[in-house]
């Protein structure tokens, strides 16, 4: 688990006394967390998620929370933020801004089948939908931009031909129509962990720190990559059927999604790839803290670039059914 930032009693105690929530009954960290540090809080009027950012800004902040609750109100399986007595969505603790999350029932399945992808793909469907209206604005955090930043950071910590497989995939993402793609408000991050489940029904999708406002086609992607490939990486044609025939039955995906998937699924293989291997050379500090095995995603890219006409034709396949 992650601790960055160590909350006492008495800390949280004052904390609590900005919102109408109760006293705590329990208090304790929540395990696999990488970018903030996270604690399930019990009070007296129910369970909750405290977080504390540990890097996040304020404006950051007022588009991730507010559009956590835009995604609620219009009724998203999502969490959403608890406002204080002032009406805010967070506040300062132990020098970090910090936040109360209404905790949803139900968890991570490990080994997702085709009913669990269709209730994914159905649920990213109506995220994207919903988030048409939303009027704030932030830019993938996770970019173009950034990636060229970390890579330099990571100039001593990457092998040559580890170089260039990251050059030659940026290119390739920097070289194509971005403009072309339908786009709005994602979730950029919606791994099998990142969902909840209630006796086999989704009931929820967490961890809002990565929305941002990015093509569809790469939210989809991500999804992919994570919920449909086997154990070698490749990808279960089952499960993203099962996946894209629900997205598609609340919201039709356009040809230019369809035809950029394949570039997307590498894409989303070379941001997590970078971002994990950051973590991993440059940690935070914290009492408790876990990185993730970059490996993983690097293989998947090379994996990814192999298959390119395979993935094309089955993406077309599910799309022409």
């Amino acid at each position: 688990m992650s601790v960055f930032t160590v909350v006492e009693h008495p800390q949280l105690e004052h904390f609590l006394t900005r919102y109408d929530l109760g006293k705590a009954r329990g208090f304790r960290p929540i395990s696999d967390g990488i970018t903030n540090t996270n604690y399930q809080l019990e009070t007296e009027r129910g369970d909750f998620v405290l977080t504390l950012y540990e890097h996040h800004s304020d404006d950051e902040l007022d588009y991730m929370l507010g559009l956590q609750q835009h995604m609620a109100d219009k009724s998203v399986l999502c969490p959403a933020p608890v406002k204080d007595r002032r009406g805010d969505f967070f506040s300062m603790l132990n020098r970090r801004p910090a936040a109360i999350i209404h905790r949803l029932p139900g968890a991570v399945i490990v080994t997702p089948d085709t009913q669990h992808c269709a209730q994914l793909g159905a649920e990213l469907a109506r995220f994207h939908l919903a988030g048409r209206d939303y009027e704030k604005h932030r830019a993938n955090p996770r970019g173009v931009d950034w990636l060229l930043a970390v890579s330099d950071m990571l100039e001593d910590h990457i092998s040559v031909d580890d170089q260039s497989l990251f050059d030659s995939a940026l290119r390739e993402h920097r070289n194509f129509d971005h403009a072309a793609l339908p786009r709005g408000a994602i979730h950029a991050d919606l791994f099998h962990d990142n969902a909840l489940f209630v006796d086999g029904e989704l009931s929820g999708i967490i961890d809002f720190d990565y929305v941002c406002e990015e093509s569809f086609a790469f939210d989809i992607a991500v999804a992919l990559n994570d919920w449909c490939s086997d154990a070698r990486g490749d990808l279960d044609e089952e499960r993203v059927a099962a996946t894209l025939k629900a997205y598609q039955a609340q919201r039709r995906l356009e040809l230019t999604e369809i035809q950029a998937l394949p570039l997307m699924l590498r894409f989303g293989a070379l941001r997590f790839w970078l971002s994990r291997l950051y973590d991993r050379v440059f940690p935070l500090n914290g009492e408790l803290t876990f990185t993730k095995d970059p490996a993983k995603f690097r293989d998947l890219l090379r994996l990814r670039r192999s298959r390119r006409e395979s993935m094309q034709l089955l993406f077309l396949k599910h799309y022409m059914e």
